[in-house]
């Protein structure tokens, strides 16, 4: 009779040793929120100590100089083409890479400066941005059961 009893007591200390697990659903979802606002509060504090200026912009081709306002003229030369012949597309070639360059040419005149600031604040912002990134992919890369 007592290995009767023996049996159900090593049975029930067995359930009480391995406690059953139950799903972390909620606790991933709080560490994708927390990583979240780490993040956007750190992107947000970059943002907030760079500065951005723009000024013209020249392409070099060779020994020629074409400055950034010279871009629009083959705009402007496709645009009357395309209303002068609108079935060719030729005009259309040229408006579409025109505005291309134009793009380009916005983009690579903007000059991106990190203001100075201070050492605890260098860490601060980098570290919740590098803090949120690792919370944000262990969450959304983690192996699923």
């Amino acid at each position: 009779m007592e290995k009767g009893n023996n049996k159900n007591i090593s049975s029930e200390l067995n359930n009480l040793k391995v406690p059953k697990r139950e799903s972390s659903s909620g606790n991933e979802l709080l560490q994708f929120f927390i990583g979240v606002i780490l993040l956007g509060v750190g992107l947000f504090m970059l943002t907030k100590r760079v500065t951005v200026h723009s000024s013209w912009y020249i392409w070099r081709i060779g020994n020629f100089d074409l400055s950034s306002g010279m871009i629009t003229i083959p705009l402007i030369i496709g645009i009357i083409w395309y209303f002068f012949d609108s079935k060719s597309y030729v005009p259309k070639v040229i408006i579409t890479l025109s505005v291309i360059f134009i793009i380009i040419t916005i983009i690579m005149s903007v000059r991106i400066n990190f203001m100075v600031t201070s050492m605890f604040n260098y860490i601060l912002i980098f570290g919740m941005i590098a803090a949120g990134s690792g919370l944000l992919l262990r969450t959304l890369f983690k192996k699923r059961d």
